[in-house]
């Protein structure tokens, strides 16, 4: 990874550090300081993804034209700015602060994905498309350490949160401009890009992507209750990361279709497993199975939504398919909050377990698998 890789990961990173850090002091403030109901709080801590949904495909497709720096520096500006209406107090300001915050993020995440794709070229999609969500995991780790570490003053927590995406826009400025794509055809000047809609090439991974984050969702929510253990959580962090590091770009090197395929079966097995049990040895080991799928799904995910994207429209693409990771987050939290309180904790997880083992049947039709066996083994 070259230095201005790492700087644009980097700056990702220290805009997700801004949300962590929030996170961490959104309960108390909400319900304690704001006296706020226990909705209020669902509210504030979902709000961002209400706005990224619409930020992500609209800012990928400016990146798209004027290049990923404008969209990043101005997407982590708009987060810093969105932390003002917070020092205000009240409910309805913070909602307004959480709202703009998560339009900045939107904008920010797809036009890093975009600048991470053309810095590592066609080789390497499957490590850049890791990579932006490892920088949201290490962001909402150190995050809320961050705000832990500040004492109770929910002021100073916002300041931080203002303070650290000015850093990480900072941070992109001596890297050189992402190289513009090259397209896939040669047409003339200004012609309209061969293939199919963006919205149709990425629909069914876009799909996928939403289905994997029902499990997400279910590990975050219920996996200590149903593990029996308080280091289900933290482990399920830790492994992903882990593996995000050290196997981003397995997708790349043995393609996305068997890495989806094995990662699919790797989480719904271990969702199940996890959810039926007795022991916390056994679901410590089926959360590092699921949390090693979660992992690398996300990326074989994304290679499969740009396979046939011209490269021209990779920051449209991207930003249209990681809107589906809001869509999982904000659909999976009722789904397994309501399956939870009919049943139970363990059965939601495992109804989880269900949705993920779904994908591959999704995203590869059998009919659509049988084709490439049949061409594989005639080459």
């Amino acid at each position: 990874m070259s230095r201005a890789y790492l700087m644009v990961l980097s700056a990702a990173a220290l805009c997700y550090m801004a949300l962590g850090a929030v996170l961490r002091i959104l309960p108390q403030h909400v319900q304690h300081d704001l006296g706020g109901s226990a909705a209020a709080l669902g509210f504030a801590v979902g709000a961002p993804a209400l706005t990224a949904i619409a930020t992500r495909p609209l800012a990928g497709r400016a990146a798209d034209r004027i290049g990923p720096r404008p969209l990043v520096v101005g997407g982590a500006l708009v987060m810093s700015l969105g932390v003002l209406p917070a020092f205000s107090g009240g409910v309805f300001a913070l909602d307004a602060s959480r709202l703009i915050v998560g339009a900045g993020e939107g904008a920010m995440m797809a036009a890093t994905a975009l600048w991470l794709l053309r810095l590592s070229g066609p080789e390497h999609r499957g490590r850049a498309l890791g990579h932006i969500g490892l920088a949201n995991y290490t962001g909402l780790a150190l995050g809320p350490l961050l705000a832990s570490a500040l004492g109770t003053s929910d002021h100073a927590v916002f300041l931080a949160a203002l303070v650290l995406p000015l850093l990480g826009a900072a941070a992109t400025l001596p890297v050189p401009a992402a190289p513009p794509a090259e397209p896939a055809d040669a047409r003339p000047a200004g012609a309209a890009p061969r293939g199919p809609s963006i919205l149709r090439a990425t629909l069914r991974p876009g799909i996928g992507l939403m289905l994997v984050n029902i499990g997400y969702v279910a590990v975050i929510a219920f996996g200590a209750d149903a593990g029996h253990s308080a280091v289900v959580v933290p482990l399920f962090a830790v492994v992903v990361v882990g593996v995000r590091l050290a196997g981003a770009g397995l997708p790349d090197r043995f393609g996305a279709t068997n890495a989806l395929r094995a990662c699919v079966l790797a989480e719904g097995i271990g969702l199940i497993v996890l959810a039926v049990s007795g022991s916390a040895p056994v679901a410590l080991a089926a959360t590092a199975l699921l949390a090693a799928g979660q992992a690398l799904a996300v990326p074989a995910l994304g290679v499969l939504a740009l396979k046939r994207v011209d490269p021209t429209r990779h920051g449209a693409a991207a930003g249209l398919f990681f809107s589906w990771f809001d869509a999982g987050v904000g659909l999976g939290g009722p789904a397994v909050g309501l399956a939870a309180r009919a049943v139970s904790p363990a059965a939601a997880i495992a109804l989880s377990g269900a949705a993920v083992l779904s994908v591959w049947p999704v995203v590869v039709p059998p009919r659509v698998a049988a084709t490439a066996r049949r061409l594989s083994a005639t080459t």
